[in-house]
């Protein structure tokens, strides 16, 4: 942050008060007003692509009478920043630190609550986006991806403490006072999943993630081209967030080779997520008594990656499973609800092919887990999630 400071040092007597007048005056006052939060969870081994991503945040503002601010946790401790000028007075954009925080644990949903409070009143808008970058495996128990039969939590990881420490998806959920986003934007690991989709209905409109692992360093390359898209309350939401994705698809394609040209993005409107659980309640009650061959599903994780015992898949394409085990009526009547509920999606041929990677031949957008017999610790665990509960009765 030492360089950041210093930039901020230089302009900031210089053009603060113009930058405030038009932050006011805004360039166009018949739009919607947006604040965008980018959570950048790093106190653990991604503080050092924090910086990177701030870096490339910086690059990519261009000031529309919206705001972006970026709550960075790494091991200097926590800070609110917001990404300034990008203005006709101030043409260089540049990052202000508006809280030093200290150190405190970015994992909390604790403090994940009270920063959506202290952004949304501090910076009151008429829309609200997230962008949320950590560590994750989308709704499992932190732990369970290196070992399934451990009980913990799984989303964002905070290595600062006495402790490691995770939130789950119900506790990342239940921070996020309803209605607040109008999107999120996971640039987090196994993230686009029923389960998680499920979580969150009524707390954001629509969810940008990845069925499979993100392969570092994720968004940052397309930020300072592409974090326009998200800022610009002209375009309906939706598609503005298919434009963010199709410019990282492109970029992973044009730019990668090998192991490194892999990724899956879909675009899930969460509004259609309740009629899809109930699409899949009916579904399941025609499924046939023989259990499917789980070792012919597309996955989209890589069991044994993870120092995990036993190496079993546990990110299944939703799509696949439901086709191989429901009668064809009901899952013809799922199957067209899930193209309503997943707005957009896109993956490469292959994912981190030579390093226990795989084909991908099959991407719905949404991935599901299948208990299995081996794992009788994560499946108790599953049948306490709200997916589980409304489709299953548990």
């Amino acid at each position: 942050m030492g360089r950041i400071r210093c930039i901020l040092t230089l302009l900031l007597p210089a053009v603060f008060g113009s930058c405030i007048a038009e932050d006011y005056e805004g360039p166009d006052p018949n739009l919607p007003t947006r604040t965008i939060l980018v959570w950048l969870g790093g106190d653990n081994n991604l503080s050092d692509e924090t910086e990177r991503k701030i870096e490339a945040l910086r690059q990519g503002w261009t000031y529309t009478g919206n705001k972006c601010l970026i709550y960075r946790d790494s091991r200097d401790g926590a800070h609110l920043l917001r990404l300034r000028g990008g203005c006709r007075t101030t043409p260089t954009p540049y990052v202000e630190t508006v809280r030093d925080y200290g150190a405190e644990n970015s994992a909390s949903p604790e403090t994940f609550a009270r920063v959506l409070r202290e952004v949304a009143d501090a910076y009151p808008a008429d829309s609200y986006g997230l962008i949320f970058f950590s560590h994750a495996s989308g709704w499992l128990p932190s732990g369970t991806l290196q070992n399934p039969q451990k009980r913990s939590r799984s989303i964002g990881i905070d290595d600062g403490g006495a402790e490691r420490a995770e939130m789950e998806i119900a506790e990342f959920a239940a921070a996020i006072p309803d209605g607040m986003f109008d999107f999120i934007v996971f640039e987090t690991c196994l993230t686009a999943g029923v389960e998680v989709a499920y979580e969150l209905r009524g707390k954001s409109g629509c969810m940008l993630a990845s069925s499979a692992e993100i392969v570092s360093p994720g968004f940052t390359p397309v930020y300072p081209s592409a974090l326009r898209l998200l800022c610009n309350t002209a375009v309906e939401t939706r598609t503005a967030l298919g434009a963010f994705g199709r410019a990282y698809m492109d970029y992973v394609a044009e730019n990668y080779t090998g192991a490194r040209r892999s990724a899956t993005l879909s675009l899930i409107d969460i509004g259609e997520i309740s009629p899809l659980a109930a699409r899949t309640q009916a579904a399941l009650r025609t499924r046939s008594a023989e259990a499917p061959d789980l070792s012919r599903l597309q996955h989209f994780d890589r069991p044994g990656s993870y120092g995990d015992s036993p190496a079993l898949p546990r990110f299944f394409d939703l799509d696949e499973w439901l086709e191989e085990v429901a009668a064809p009526d009901e899952y013809e009547a799922f199957r067209v609800q899930l193209e309503r509920t997943v707005v957009w999606k896109a993956a490469t041929e292959t994912f981190m092919a030579g390093q226990n990677g795989f084909m991908v031949r099959r991407h719905s957008g949404l991935t599901g887990y299948i208990e299995q017999e081996a794992l009788p610790d994560l499946n108790r665990a599953y049948r306490r999630l709200s997916w589980s509960g409304t489709v299953y009765g548990y």
